[in-house]
């Protein structure tokens, strides 16, 4: 499998990606840090949480929509809301002028976009691929994914104080681009658009919508297997970077490492590795079973955080680290492999918007674990972060088994060719 073998809505989708995610990621980790200095942090955690919600709101409008009406008309929607919130946030953040309050509300816009196109690209992917490809998209998605966070956390860490103005002219740019980009080059992708969608109350449908996803066993024993390993992967920059800063402390070589560095030598491992290392060794996995890779890769991911919450050995911690890294491109690909497997093919686009809102289910676990950290030693930490991971591993392949006996001639869920 290679590149250019790819669709030509898929090799569109990830070079737009890679573009937007350098762009969103040298503005959007910073914006917590722009409100609190402006409005203080309590207000700015409340408004940041206000757009979270929002946010879960506009994904399941999405998901529920883009089945309809089709998906590169709701790609469309959300790119001009995207263009027109970064054109806005752009003038209010120029030398000529500073709006805090404008800026918080085109920020909510902009989010609103995000939110819109998430279901909808990742229900347009799985349209025009088949499941021998689908393994092969997705480490590579995974990969560039990657390279751009870190290439826009770096860019914002060294421009986003002084030269915000000049980010956001970038992020818009590249939000124009990738309009014209979905209007003159990408296709509708779903087959059968439902054109009697009028027929009932929208609000109605989306109840409807959404209660036979829920409905769906094995669906929603795999939201909660992600619920529960990604509320460990939110742990990282929270209870474990306090705990770390807090108890941590050694010298090596002769250089003092604080808890703080060897944090950032956690991330760096993390980076690092995922960029040498993510499409050999996602070739070198596609040779075994989807159904083992992920086991295992699970069970070294929850064994690394289980060590990240408890351990202050150096050297520990940095064999944690690499499995950490090992377990997470093991797992982290192949997930959306089999969820692409076993989602109902006339609802995918609703079934990707559930999938989305785990992630903020396990965000705000996230923060709930830095609450807990703060009362609870770190020793009962690491076991309920183990727990955490288990239990994930539990559901996901309870999951797999309810889906094979619905399908039981279907076995290209577990199996990565």
């Amino acid at each position: 499998m290679k590149f250019r073998d790819l669709h030509q809505t898929i090799k569109i989708r990830i070079i737009t990606d890679f573009f937007t995610d350098i762009t969103q990621m040298s503005i959007l980790p910073f914006m917590a840090i722009y409100f609190s200095s402006h409005v203080g942090a309590g207000v700015a955690g409340i408004l940041l949480m206000m757009n979270i919600i929002i946010s879960i709101i506009v994904g399941l409008y999405s998901g529920y929509l883009s089945d309809r009406i089709g998906r590169k008309k709701m790609l469309v929607i959300a790119q001009i809301i995207q263009v027109i919130a970064l054109t806005v946030m752009s003038i209010v953040n120029s030398p000529l002028i500073t709006s805090v309050w404008m800026t918080y509300l085109m920020f909510i816009f902009s989010n609103v976009s995000s939110s819109l196109i998430g279901p909808a690209a990742s229900a347009m992917i799985i349209d025009v691929s088949s499941e021998k490809e689908r393994p092969y998209i997705y480490g590579l998605g995974y990969w560039t994914g990657n390279i751009a966070i870190a290439l826009g956390a770096t860019l914002g860490g060294l421009l986003f104080e002084e030269y915000k103005f000049l980010l956001f002219l970038m992020f818009l740019i590249v939000s124009i681009a990738t309009l014209i980009i979905i209007v003159f080059f990408i296709k509708e992708s779903l087959i059968e658009v439902d054109t009697n969608h009028n027929e009932q109350p929208i609000k109605l449908g989306i109840y409807k919508n959404y209660l036979n996803v829920l409905n769906d066993r094995g669906f929603m024993l795999f939201v909660l297997a992600t619920v529960c390993i990604m509320s460990l992967e939110f742990q990282l920059d929270k209870y474990i970077a306090v705990r770390l800063k807090d108890q941590f402390s050694t010298t090596f070589l002769s250089f003092e490492i604080t808890g703080i560095k060897m944090f950032s030598i956690i991330m760096l491992i993390n980076t690092v590795t995922i960029v040498v290392a993510t499409l050999q060794i996602s070739k070198w996995l596609g040779r075994f079973n989807a159904k083992a890779v992920l086991t295992i890769g699970l069970a070294i991911y929850s064994v690394s955080f289980t060590t990240f919450a408890y351990s202050n050995s150096f050297l520990l911690l940095i064999i944690a680290a690499l499995l950490f890294t090992l377990g997470e491109l093991m797992y982290s690909p192949i997930r959306q492999t089999i969820l692409a497997g076993i989602v109902n093919d006339k609802s995918r686009a609703s079934y990707m918007a559930i999938d989305n809102l785990s992630y903020n289910v396990a965000m705000l676990i996230g923060s709930v674990g830095l609450t807990l950290g703060a009362w609870l030693p770190s020793s009962v930490m690491s076991i309920l972060y183990f727990g955490l991971g288990i239990s994930g591993l539990i559901c996901y392949r309870k999951a797999i088994k309810v889906k094979d006996q619905q399908k039981p001639s279907d076995k290209q869920v577990l199996q990565v060719n």
